[in-house]
């Protein structure tokens, strides 16, 4: 069976993690340590920010984000991933939806420019390891006098031009869960900034609130990436252009052989900029289509079966036909990076045929 992801195909990458962690071990310092520190800087530099705090989850990157800039009303796109509605309830703030624009998952533009709805911030998902229109999204707060906030759990290695995704927003989350690009061996996460204010505010709220020990200034949460979860990083920090390279290879060779007048593909902007975290397709006949690829020995996935205004926990009776049918067709087929010729070969003989 070929599987959607593989976390331990790469066994010199494993072997040298293994080294790496026994080392760590005999150090010491295992929270808030030297290790995730060095990992901090290595990956500010990685993405082009100035300051970067790691976090125990993309989640909590997003709740510390809210919370820091105090945001009541977030617009965000009703495709996005269920983390980002918990996020927003987490900070006791209010969801503003948008409509799809198209099978992309990303927002229509248009309507967040003329929407009326009194929102404090704008938040732009990177769904599926495309980039989002954050340089567009700018302008629009800009005119509206609110901040940008990006979500990059998906985008680690995207660029919009020459800037990686989160180059935009003044605050930016990022996720190390193990399946992600850069993924970690348990959950993980990252705020980044170019703010020197908003870095020192939330480096105090991950561990508490506090600057010294066991003393507050400020509302604070136990959110912290574990060192060992920094040594693991650090080891695949060194093959990830490698890694999201092979990925776009085989984005590319799907774009060009997958020919079935029942499944299509996204467009431009997702073949030019993604990192190949997610290869959704789309078909009328998805369920069918999902039980078919597992009878000829290849696993896919769902992303995602529901848009937040049909999530019971934050639904509203609102009605948003994009993102109601993306949530109806999407699969996700699978595109890592260990993934071996003769099974993307089989993958695409497998979609080709199907009928």
């Amino acid at each position: 069976m070929i599987p959607i992801s593989s976390l331990n195909r790469d066994t010199a990458e494993l072997n040298e993690i293994s080294i790496e962690i026994d080392k760590f071990i005999r150090e010491g310092r295992y929270v808030l340590g030297d290790r995730l520190k060095e990992f901090e800087e290595s990956f500010a530099c990685f993405i082009g920010k100035k300051y970067t705090v790691g976090v125990g989850n993309a989640t909590d990157a997003l709740y510390l984000a809210f919370r820091a800039l105090n945001l009541k009303r977030i617009g965000l796109c009703a495709s996005n991933p269920l983390p980002c509605g918990q996020a927003i309830k987490m900070a006791d703030a209010e969801m503003i939806l948008f409509d799809a624009l198209d099978d992309s998952g990303l927002l229509d533009i248009k309507k967040v420019r003329e929407d009326s709805r009194n929102m404090d911030a704008i938040l732009a998902v990177h769904l599926y390891g495309q980039a989002e229109r954050a340089e567009e999204l700018k302008i629009i707060c800009d005119e509206k006098n609110i901040p940008l906030v990006e979500d990059c759990s998906q985008s680690i290695g995207t660029f919009a031009g020459k800037i990686h995704t989160g180059g935009f927003g003044i605050l930016s989350a990022y996720s190390f869960y193990p399946t992600k690009n850069l993924g970690g061996f348990g959950d993980g996460g990252m705020v980044a900034t170019d703010d020197k204010k908003m870095y020192e505010k939330i480096l105090k709220m991950r561990n508490y609130g506090q600057t010294k020990i066991y003393s507050a200034q400020t509302e604070g949460i136990n959110s912290r990436l574990d060192d060992i979860q920094a040594v693991i990083l650090l080891v695949k920090m060194k093959s990830i252009k490698r890694k999201n390279e092979r990925r776009r290879e085989i984005l590319k060779k799907y774009r060009t052989m997958i020919k079935n007048p029942k499944i299509t593909l996204l467009g431009e902007r997702y073949f030019e900029t993604s990192n190949g975290h997610l290869m959704p397709i789309f078909c009328e006949e998805r369920d069918r289509l999902k039980d078919y690829l597992e009878q000829n020995g290849i696993m896919s996935a769902v992303h995602y079966p529901y848009p937040l205004h049909k999530q019971e926990y934050f639904s509203q009776d609102i009605s948003l036909p994009v993102s109601e049918s993306l949530a109806k067709r999407e699969l996700t087929i699978p595109s890592f990076s260990e993934l071996e010729d003769g099974e993307t070969d089989h993958i695409i003989k497998v979609l080709n045929n199907y009928e």
